[in-house]
């Protein structure tokens, strides 16, 4: 996982210390959209999709399998859920729940510390790549050097799409 690449043998340890493992039938829910969140889940085997509430009803935001994160944002923010994530088929989880990784973050744990480093650099990388994105669609500079016509609905999807994929 992406977020724990930086963590030495010992802080893995911490953190695996913390970790559950929860099996999820197929059709039943990890979370569901305006739930408190209550943690972070790494998809170990099997597929789960994110979808949103809209106006027309479901839209699938993303579908995630072996190696995929969910969630990450309530080890920071205590923000209700954006989406709901549903297995598709029989999945396995690792959940990292926000309560005990705030207790080791407050502990002073290096590994908490790195965790929410690589979650800011998530963060920051999708910040700038939806400040391009904002460039395009309002006939910035990027979108008249490309020839591309500001506000295209696909381009507007491909942005809400950005914004969610990792803030379920």
């Amino acid at each position: 996982m992406a977020l724990c690449r930086a963590l030495s043998a010992a802080e893995l340890d911490a953190i695996a210390a913390i970790v559950e493992t929860k099996d999820i039938a197929p059709g039943k829910e990890l979370f569901r959209e305006g739930e408190p969140g209550d943690g972070l889940y790494l998809v170990s085997a099997g597929e789960v999709e994110v979808v949103k509430r809209g106006a027309a009803g479901e839209h699938s935001l993303a579908k995630l399998g072996a190696g995929g994160v969910l969630g990450e944002m309530s080890l920071v923010t205590s923000d209700a859920r954006s989406a709901t994530g549903r297995a598709l088929v029989q999945t396995s989880v690792l959940h990292l729940p926000a309560h005990k990784f705030r207790a080791l973050q407050d502990s002073g744990s290096t590994a908490a510390l790195r965790i929410t480093a690589a979650i800011a650099e998530v963060l920051a990388r999708r910040l700038a790549t939806m400040n391009g994105m904002v460039m395009g669609l309002t006939g910035g500079s990027e979108s008249t050097a490309t020839g591309r016509s500001p506000l295209k609905t696909q381009d507007l999807r491909e942005m809400h799409r950005t914004l969610q994929v990792w803030s379920f």
